[in-house]
């Protein structure tokens, strides 16, 4: 993957693939039945860890998730969010698509939120927000 590229670093959680590369952070979520309040938590606790105190544009591959609560997606919109700059979010099936809609226009994010079918234009929306 992308370990081999320059400016990268890797961790790998329970839940996540995360890793930075050129001033990008790639949080990839593996495969994932139902993302609940408790693991939309816990992804949000690796991530802050991962980061530390630094803000980043962040780039969301959520192409492995199957469902999530409501709940989950609150969090995720809101408390969930902190020290995002902005979120890209990459979906593949028309249901994860359906519901990633859904989650943008009811839930708000605090920052610039855009839903990507593919990962190019994603990374390319992405720029504009990098430091």
């Amino acid at each position: 993957m992308a370990n081999s590229e320059k400016n990268t670093r890797t961790k790998l959680t329970e839940y996540l693939e995360l890793f930075m590369e050129d001033g990008i952070l790639y949080c990839i979520y593996k495969d994932v039945e139902l993302v609940d309040l408790a693991i939309a938590k816990k992804c949000v606790q690796d991530r802050l860890n991962f980061i530390g105190q630094e803000t980043y544009p962040s780039f969301f591959d959520i192409t492995r998730i199957k469902q999530s609560t409501k709940d989950a997606r609150d969090y995720l919109a809101n408390e969930g969010n902190d020290l995002v700059s902005a979120s890209a979010i990459l979906v593949g099936s028309p249901m994860l698509k359906m519901s990633a809609n859904f989650f943008i226009m009811v839930n708000k994010p605090q920052n610039p939120t855009r839903l990507f079918t593919d990962r190019k234009s994603a990374l390319e929306w992405l720029e504009k927000y990098k430091k």
